[in-house]
């Protein structure tokens, strides 16, 4: 079975030449595959996070076959949210806790039905918890899935650091990633290894 391990060492090229049937459905027309299992509010989470990476890749200028990706990513990403966490664990091995065990189990749903992008699996996997490889898609997959306008997080800061991709997005990271960190301290939670590699990385590439 899968676990965070599992992504290292990743192998390029960061994207395949045609994208995947699933992500083509689920980039071009929103549709998910038969085993997605969301509720109604999840599906308006995750279409707010694709219009959000929709704007943001078309911003940067990207062709049409990463903008589909970035869609996709976006579509997927909660797949599998509604899952029971046990069920989850058929996917996923040991070591996440519960609330975070829905993107790896979709990143290995999707990579036994054949997709091959590394760099889309990378960021659905770790949507929720940040991680050292995330590239660039995967990165701005993190901030949408935190900042979309749907999200009811109690802080004044949101609409400004929204306002500022995807123009900032380094700066915006390390400001949504301290203040994750400092919500799970707050409630004297564990912080996942793939969380503080994720930070560490930020603060290395800034000295």
């Amino acid at each position: 079975m899968p676990g965070l391990s599992d992504f290292s060492e990743l192998v390029w090229p960061r994207r395949p030449d045609t994208n995947h049937p699933l992500v083509e459905a689920a980039g071009v027309d929103g549709r998910l595959p038969d085993w997605a299992y969301v509720d109604g509010p999840r599906r308006e989470h995750m279409k707010r996070v694709a219009a959000l990476m929709d704007e943001w890749s078309a911003a940067l200028r990207l062709d049409d076959q990463d903008r589909v990706r970035w869609r996709a990513a976006a579509e997927l990403h909660d797949a599998m949210k509604s899952y029971d966490p046990g069920e989850l664990r058929i996917w996923v091995g040991p070591g996440l806790p519960d609330p975070v065990l829905h993107g790896p189990a979709c990143a290995d749903r999707l990579r036994r039905a054949g997709v091959d992008d590394e760099e889309l699996l990378l960021a659905i996997a770790f949507h929720s918890t940040g991680h050292p490889d995330l590239t660039e898609l995967g990165e701005y997959l993190y901030l949408a899935d935190f900042l979309e306008p749907g999200r009811k997080i109690r802080s004044s800061r949101l609409p400004d650091l929204l306002a500022r991709l995807p123009g900032e997005r380094e700066e915006v990271l390390i400001e949504v990633l301290g203040m994750r960190i400092g919500r799970l301290l707050d409630k004297r939670r564990p912080v996942l290894q793939a969380t503080m590699d994720f930070w560490n990385r930020l603060m290395g590439e800034r000295s």
